[in-house]
């Protein structure tokens, strides 16, 4: 796999291009739909169980179990539909490789510190999205710091992977929701650059 780490800005073939980056995005979908799947199934036998087997008595405590399972579910559910955000992604920048980018807070919290692609010498901070390291292990953790593969633009939003590319995530600065501030709204993305590149090739011809 080219990293392409030695270039500045976003050149090199975009991500979904590099053998394992489909598989890779399958696994990690897969992966959330089961565990999307799982809280619907919890969800469904816990109201067996409330319905059925339990007494009248237990029924307000259980509908609190109830309504829990139906937000994780619900939860789960966004994060599955994040993916195309993922995919959008994969699909416009290249793969860049860097070493030593998580960093652990004080509320073990885990951040990841990319550099900025027009300012290599400065860096720009992420912080991982709801769910994606919470359940991980220091060890995965460690892997991500080890060898960080990540495509896209720090200052908006990056997928982030472990070396083999597993573990798919996304991280999201507030910049990438509001249109007002995205980066082809901004003009700052391959496309608009891309753009950008052949206008001023037509007017110098």
């Amino acid at each position: 796999m080219s990293t392409y780490s030695t270039q500045s800005g976003f050149e090199g073939p975009v991500a979904w291009d590099t053998p394992g980056t489909s598989s890779g995005l399958a696994r990690a979908v897969v992966a959330r739909l089961a565990k999307f799947l799982g809280w619907v199934a919890l969800w469904w036998a816990a109201l067996y169980v409330t319905v059925v087997l339990l007494p009248v008595a237990a029924v307000v405590p259980m509908v609190l179990v109830l309504a829990v399972l139906v937000f994780n579910a619900a939860l789960s559910l966004g994060r599955l539909f994040r993916f195309w955000r993922v995919l959008r992604i994969l699909r416009v920048y290249p793969w860049r490789q860097q070493r030593g980018a998580v960093r652990i807070t004080k509320g073990k919290d885990a951040v990841f510190v990319l550099p900025d692609p027009d300012k290599p010498e400065t860096t720009v901070s992420l912080k991982a999205a709801a769910g994606l390291l919470r359940s991980l292990t220091r060890q995965s953790i460690e892997d991500y710091d080890e060898e960080l593969w990540y495509a896209g633009d720090p200052r908006f939003a990056c997928v982030v992977a472990k070396n083999g590319l597993r573990g798919l995530g996304y991280l999201a600065q507030p910049t990438a929701y509001n249109h007002r501030t995205s980066p082809r709204r901004k003009g700052l993305s391959p496309e608009a650059r891309r753009r950008a590149r052949a206008i001023g090739a037509r007017v110098a011809d």
